[in-house]
């Protein structure tokens, strides 16, 4: 295959940026994800109306100056459960040309994505910046099951246990990285285990 060709399929994030023409703006972050929106909203303040749902973590807070920055329209709430069923109930309220700003781990943006996807969102309406960790959601293809924040290059699998190599092949379905039994060929020899996702 000529160089050039190839696509990785790791998904590649930038900084979150207003969407001017955009009917209204729905941000939903977590943790660190806090920050990003601050900057967001140095950005300009858009005359369409925002909506800010907001879950801290224990090492990332930033509700204080949330509120006193997003002057209507933020909801905070104590966990991921409930903020995706505020998610939920919110984008039954919203029309086209809503446009949907995700900040937080990896693992956080693609659950709220999957959400969104029910609304017929899709990928390229949706604008996410990663915040914190790197860790990984990781999807076993032997058992289905996906194990959340990984940060090593091999990680136990939640469901059966297997040893897998995290791939950086990256299902947007899913929302999870590949992960392939690392000892198929010769059990119980593993290859040295790194931390890679801080």
């Amino acid at each position: 295959m000529e160089r050039g060709y190839w696509i990785r399929s790791k998904p590649v994030y930038t900084s979150l940026l207003w969407h001017e023409k955009a009917t209204s703006h729905l941000i939903v972050a977590q943790g660190q994800g806090g920050m990003a929106v601050l900057k967001l909203l140095q950005l300009m303040h858009p005359k369409q109306p925002i909506t800010v749902l907001y879950t801290p973590q224990s090492d990332a807070d930033y509700s204080k100056t949330l509120l006193k920055v997003v002057p209507e329209g933020l909801h905070i709430l104590d966990t991921e459960e409930k903020i995706l069923q505020k998610l939920d109930s919110t984008l039954h309220t919203l029309y086209m040309g809503m446009r949907l700003y995700i900040a937080g781990s990896e693992d956080f943006m693609w659950t709220v994505a999957k959400v969104a996807n029910k609304f017929g969102i899709e990928d390229a309406g949706m604008m996410k910046e990663l915040t914190g960790t790197l860790a990984r959601p990781i999807y076993c293809v032997h058992c289905k099951a996906i194990t959340h924040d990984v940060t090593t290059n091999i990680g136990k699998c939640s469901g059966c246990g297997r040893m897998l190599f995290v791939r950086d092949h990256f299902s947007r379905h899913l929302g999870a990285y590949m992960g392939l039994m690392v000892d198929a060929e010769s059990p119980g020899d593993l290859p040295e285990i790194e931390e890679i996702y801080p």
